[in-house]
Parts: structure tokens; sequence; C-alpha cells
């Protein structure tokens, strides 16, 4: 038996991630990591008393070596005598339509398959091939992200998925012990040569990094899986005390909730940042609401504040007052609209708007400045722009795409906080069309390079 056998049943033992009688779906790339494990599985069905399938999905985003992949993982899986169900997606049409970003679009492409593959197969768990190298490249990127205090350290060995889990059985081995099972037993393996392009963070820290760690210790992919295992294992505690506080403290109130802000301070602050998300998950009662890390910095503020009344907007048109030592949390029954002043922008620099400020000036009268991004456009003689709230409804034409986007999702994609998106400022023309979003984005309207019919120009200055 190699080092592969000997760790996956060490770590199977210590993660019991498989049950007798479960029917496993695994995710199949046609890679050598998702080849091994479904050659184990299917090797060791009857001791663990499972059933193994196999699921792949073709992106379509490498043309012909796509289409071999799955041809190839749907051969090796008849050979191999398991049953394979497979799907081509559409990914760059998709994110052309949609925008964004594209790993994600795959990533949420594939699993909403997985999802509907997991109902008509009766499988009770989908597993992934992850190994203790991702999950080292997984640490690496969010130290590096600054995102390893806002969530789970690492990947979880197993969550909730569908109707039933994901889980990750390969956790415990390194790409080393992978190989040479595949070396030992014969697999032969496509390769994605995506993983080559050091357009992706992950490919550099898994080129560059990643081998220099294992110069000074050979088993730190191993190490650092661990550790993580160990973290999360602390944070399911900590959370499962954090939900018990909350459960104790939350008073449900009419179309809301109300909780004791002294109550809340008493506790330590680790179990604090926890409660924070427990009670909004709790308020928003399994919407899909995006909760970012500083809506929750400024919800933990607001319950620490000892003294006055502090009213917060929260998203899906929540909010949060705290009166003294009651904090109450409710859905308005009706949103007040944002008013605000509509600003010309003249040939004299605009007021400041997200940290910018702007003028429009005739093609014929740029001045001289080294500070300004010049934006060309075409306009009639007056050339009118104008600075304004964001409507409900905007929508921006970005370069590329054939639909205009809605400024709200393009917002969500920006990962502007929820609480900041309504008093968020935008340039319109003078049709009322959205042109540009300070700070965030230009529309096709606008060319940092001179067009023949181009006679504006608009002066963007950082102040």
């Amino acid at each position: 038996m190699g080092n592969y056998e000997a760790k996956m049943a060490a770590y199977l033992k210590k993660q019991p991630l498989l049950q007798t009688g479960d029917r496993v779906l695994l995710g199949c790339s046609g890679g050598i990591d998702s080849l091994v494990l479904l050659h184990y599985l299917k090797a060791h069905e009857i001791q663990y008393g499972i059933a193994v399938e196999a699921v792949h999905v073709n992106h379509m985003l490498r043309g012909e070596e796509s289409v071999a992949d799955r041809l190839f993982t749907e051969e090796t899986c008849r050979s191999w005598q398991i049953p394979c169900s497979s799907r081509d997606i559409p990914i760059p049409d998709l994110w052309q339509a949609a925008g964004g970003n594209k790993q994600q679009i795959c990533r949420n492409e594939r699993y909403a398959y997985f999802e509907e593959v997991m109902e008509k197969t009766g499988a009770e768990k989908v597993a992934t091939a992850h190994h203790a190298d991702d999950q080292l490249e997984t640490l690496l990127m969010s130290g590096l992200r600054g995102s390893l205090g806002s969530g789970a350290v690492g990947m979880p060995a197993r969550r909730r998925f569908g109707k039933g889990e994901l889980v990750r059985p390969q956790l415990g081995v390194c790409k080393t012990d992978i190989a040479d099972y595949a070396a030992r037993h014969g697999i032969v393996h496509r390769e994605d040569s995506s993983n080559a392009e050091t357009v992706y963070t992950r490919n550099r820290i898994r080129q560059s990094i990643i081998p220099l760690m294992k110069e000074e210790n050979s088993a730190a992919a191993e190490q650092f899986a661990a550790f993580a295992d160990e973290i999360q294992q602390d944070r399911r505690f900590i959370e499962a005390l954090a939900a018990e506080k909350i459960a104790g403290m939350v008073i449900q109130e009419g179309n809301g909730i109300r909780i004791s802000a002294e109550s809340f301070r008493r506790e330590a602050l680790a179990l604090q940042k926890r409660m924070v998300l427990i009670l909004l998950n709790y308020l928003y009662n399994g919407q899909h609401v995006s909760i970012t890390r500083q809506l929750a910095e400024k919800v933990q503020e607001v319950l620490l504040h000892p003294e006055g009344t502090v009213h917060l907007h929260l998203p899906q048109n929540y909010r949060m007052i705290r009166e003294y030592d009651t904090v109450r949390f409710f859905r308005e029954t009706e949103k007040s609209p944002v008013h605000a002043e509509t600003a010309v922008i003249s040939q004299e620099w605009s007021k400041k708007v997200k940290g910018f400020r702007y003028k429009a000036v005739p093609l014929t009268e740029v001045p001289q400045t080294d500070d300004a991004v010049f934006w060309y456009f075409s306009a009639p003689a007056e050339g009118r722009l104008v600075i304004r709230n964001r409507k409900p409804g905007d929508r921006i034409r970005l370069k590329g795409m054939d639909q205009p986007k809605k400024v709200a999702r393009l917002m969500i994609d920006e990962k502007v906080p929820a609480p900041e998106r309504d008093d968020w400022p935008v340039i319109a023309a003078e049709t009322d069309e959205v042109v540009l979003i300070p700070g965030l984005r230009p529309s096709s309207f606008f060319s940092r390079r001179k067009r023949a019919e181009d006679d504006w120009i608009l002066l963007e200055q950082r102040v």
C-alpha cells in the first residue's frame, strides 16, 4: 500500500465524510486529481459501503481541447464501469451577456448542474478532488487578499450542498502522493492548458511559491491543511456558542427583532463578530442578501456605541435603530426616495464626488493639466452632462457589451457595500443615460483616445 492509500484511509477515519449507503457524485474534470480520487473510491466501494458516479462539465472555454476532455472523461468512466453525467455549458456566451467574474460564473453554473444531477440520481454527497496543495494555495490567496479573518480558514472538508453535502475526501493527501498513485495504477489523464497561465493568482502561487515552501519542508501542504482543519473546528465551536447567545438575546417584535446593546457588549469580542453575522442572517431569514464585512463591522460599531440614538440603513430596505440600550431591526414598509440636487458639469470644476471632481470643455479649449484623466465624447454644442444620484432602473452600456447593464448589478459585481449603493452618484448625459459611475466604470459613451466624432472632453481629477 502506498502513501496515498494510507493517508486516505487515515483521513477518512478522522473525517467520516463517507457513510455506508451513500451515493457519491464525484466532479470529474479528466485531470489527474479527480481521476485518482474516482479510481480510489471505485476500488473501495465495498469497504466504505458507497456507490460512486461521476459528473463532468465542459465550460467550452478551450474549444476542441474542452470537447476532448469531456469525451475522454466519458470513455474513462465507461471503461471503469462508472456512470457518468455530462453537459456542455456555454460559459463564453453567459459571460458576454452578464459580465462579471468568469471563474465565478463557471463555478455557479458547474455547481448548479451538480445539484441537478444530485437530485436526478438521488446522491447524498457531491465530492470534489481538492487536495492538501489546493488547501495551501487557498490559504495563501486568502492571506494575500486580507480575507483570512472574514470567513472559514481554507476549504472545509464538508459543507451543506443542495439537499445533501459537498465533501472533499482528498484534503489529507498532497499532489506528490496523487501523482505516485496515478503512476502505480497506470491512470492516464488530461492536462488543462489554462493551469499554466500566469494570469491567474492561484497558478502563480502554485508555480512559484509552493515549490519554495516544499523545499523548506516537503510536508508543508499537509501541515497547513491540518492547521486549517483545527482552526475550522475552533470556529465551528465559537459559532455554535455565538448562535446560542444570540438566541437568548433576540426578541421578536412586529416586522422585526430587538436586542439589548448592553447584553451584546458584555460578550467577548471574538463572539461579538460572529454574533453580528448570525443576527443578520436571523433578520433576513433565508433571503438572498450579501452581508459584507464592512456591513457587519458597522452593525457591531453601532451595537457597541453606548449613548444617544443611531440609525443605520441595511440591505433590502431594512433599518437598524439604537436608542440607548434598545436596538431594533425592522423592514420599512415604504422606502423614501433619495432626493439630491442635480448638478450640471460646466467648464468649472464640480464639487468632489467619490474622491473626484469633473469639468467638461470643448475639444478646442483643452486646458493644460498633467493630473487629470481625459474622457473624449461627442455631444451637442453645450455638451451637457450632469451629476445626480442613482435612480431605480438605471443602466450603463459598458464597452464590449451588446446590452446595457443594470447599475445596481454592476455595483454588486464591484463589491460596493449595500448601504452605499443608493447614494452613489452617477454622471448622466442629457438623455438621462448613465455614462460614468465615479470611482467605478465609464460607459462606451467615452473613450480615452479621441475618435473622429468626438468634440468634447470630460476632465476627471482625483482630489
